[in-house]
């Protein structure tokens, strides 16, 4: 009867654990549900800004995260010999008073991650053009290789802020690079 019963205990645990992890994979599938709310949101041609809320929280009347403020982005080349061209913005901005901004980050499609910024207790983020330097680094292309003959490569960005109550915001466009010529 022991030898019995070990095996047993152990068989009923590997089961229990199975059907465990069946439940939890079960629960994450793509159903929707775990959408953000998008409350408000402004397209000005190929770029758009909005502001969201995690799926099923309760939502406030008047959203306290603000869009972020994103303008002039640019990309340029500063040596014409090399095929190496930057992405900056003038300036990002954002806030969230009274809750306090928890992070922000910006994205560049090819690149992926570029920046991660962190606030501490404070209502506001302000990001100077200067902080990354020249800007990030990305291959100008040939003429055309973005979609204009006069240009080079195109660049989708994302730019992300949290606030938090979980509140978030979030800048999306397009970047042209001068064209490089060998």
């Amino acid at each position: 009867m022991r030898k019995l019963f070990f095996p047993f205990v152990v068989m009923s645990l590997l089961l229990a654990a199975a059907f465990g992890l069946i439940q939890v994979a079960s629960g994450q599938g793509p159903d929707g549900t775990d959408k953000p709310q998008v409350l408000n949101q402004e397209v000005q041609g190929a770029n758009v800004r909005e502001i969201s809320a995690p799926a099923q929280s309760n939502v406030p009347q008047q959203p306290s995260i603000s869009f972020i403020d994103s303008p002039t982005i640019g990309c340029h080349m500063p040596d014409p010999a090399q095929d190496a061209c930057y992405i900056n913005w003038y300036y990002m901005s954002v806030s969230a008073n009274p809750n306090y901004m928890v992070a922000m980050t910006v994205t560049v499609n090819t690149v992926g991650i570029v920046a991660k910024l962190g606030g501490f207790f404070q209502t506001s983020m302000y990001v100077p053009h200067d902080m990354f330097g020249q800007g990030f680094k990305v291959a100008c292309g040939a003429p055309g290789a973005g979609g204009d003959p006069n240009l080079g490569n195109a660049y989708s960005w994302t730019i992300q802020a949290r606030d938090s109550s979980n509140l978030s915001s979030a800048n999306y466009g397009t970047a042209y690079c001068p064209f490089y010529r060998p």
